[in-house]
């Protein structure tokens, strides 16, 4: 019997890498992609900030529970077949040995481990947070060579700030806004930490993007969840706050407002916490990637790597805070 591709490769002294990016992140050698919706294979989907815009097909989507329900309350589930998965619950897909595992950023949000046939470990990360709540499961670590995972302000922030500091930055950012006579635009992309920020802050009904809105009312129905009255908004007053995805596009408003962007997933050092404590000595990051977060990995003898689209990588080369 012949080689693998991956064998023959090997052999001849040029390993092809574990992961690649094929309009997401793919497993090579398998039909298993990550955070990406393909017409055909198994489509693991880490949380709703993975399908950011409605999708009318995938493959199989490997997913929790919660995130299924989150994504019809958003209004973006795809249609297809669906393999739902507990956290902590291993099983075979083929001959991939596989589990989800909690990665505490967002309602059903999850981590994926991969056991390949060739013994080597892989885990696709998401974009996980250290952030601790009674809202959400903490963060969980599993043992792994790979490491594929999103960390957006790891080049900007070695330690991200704590909730009470960012109430602060609201605060005197809404001070400022109401001198000026504009309104202020925050940019929170985790429903779980607009709920920890509102119970520090005395800002009436929220007026909240409708993605947001949709989730803070889908997540009223959550033991614990904050009772709090919203409202879908796309304009605001002079003075008043207007939350907003760092994704979409700003509102039009009459004047132009005073902006605050909430940082959120992990850290630089975050990330070198979670990567050793993974084992990893390989890490590819869709989000995040720069000189200084290399180096932080370097030390500890863990490669760093982009991974996303060509377009996207030459961004890598030139971050820029959202």
């Amino acid at each position: 019997m012949s080689p693998s591709p991956r064998k023959r490769a090997t052999s001849l002294g040029k390993p092809l890498p574990t992961v690649t990016w094929r309009q997401g992140v793919h497993l090579v050698g398998s039909a298993l992609w990550c955070d990406a919706l393909r017409a055909h294979g198994l489509c693991f989907v880490s949380s709703v900030r993975a399908i950011p815009r409605a999708r009318k097909r995938a493959g199989t989507l490997l997913t929790t529970q919660t995130t299924l329900s989150l994504l019809s309350a958003l209004h973006r589930a795809p249609e297809g077949a669906q393999l739902l998965s507990p956290l902590r619950r291993p099983f075979f897909w083929g001959s991939l040995r596989l589990e989800l595992f909690a990665n505490s950023d967002l309602p059903g949000s999850a981590s994926l481990w991969v056991k390949l046939p060739s013994e080597e470990r892989v885990i696709v990360a998401g974009q996980p947070s250290e952030q601790s709540s009674e809202l959400l499961e903490p963060l969980q670590l599993r043992q792994a060579e790979t490491l594929v995972i999103a960390a957006p302000w790891a080049p900007l922030h070695l330690e991200l700030p704590t909730i009470d500091a960012m109430a602060h930055s609201v605060r005197s950012e809404l001070a400022l806004a109401k001198a000026m006579g504009v309104p202020l635009l925050v940019r929170c992309s985790s429903v779980v930490k607009l709920a920890e920020l509102v119970g520090k802050l005395d800002l009436g009904p929220l007026k909240l993007h409708v993605d947001l809105h949709r989730a803070w009312q889908w997540c009223q129905s959550l033991p614990r969840f904050p009772k709090l009255h919203s409202v879908s908004a796309r304009t605001v007053a002079p003075g008043d706050v207007l939350w907003w995805p760092p994704a979409a596009l700003p509102p039009k408003l009459p004047v132009a407002p005073r902006e605050l962007h909430l940082a959120d997933g992990l850290s630089r050092a975050g990330l070198v916490r979670y990567a050793r404590g993974s084992g990893v000595r390989q890490v590819y990051l869709t989000a995040g990637f720069s000189s200084e977060v290399a180096a932080a990995l370097s030390v500890h003898k863990i490669g760093a790597a982009p991974l996303g689209p060509p377009q996207q990588l030459a961004l890598f080369g030139e971050f820029a805070a959202p």
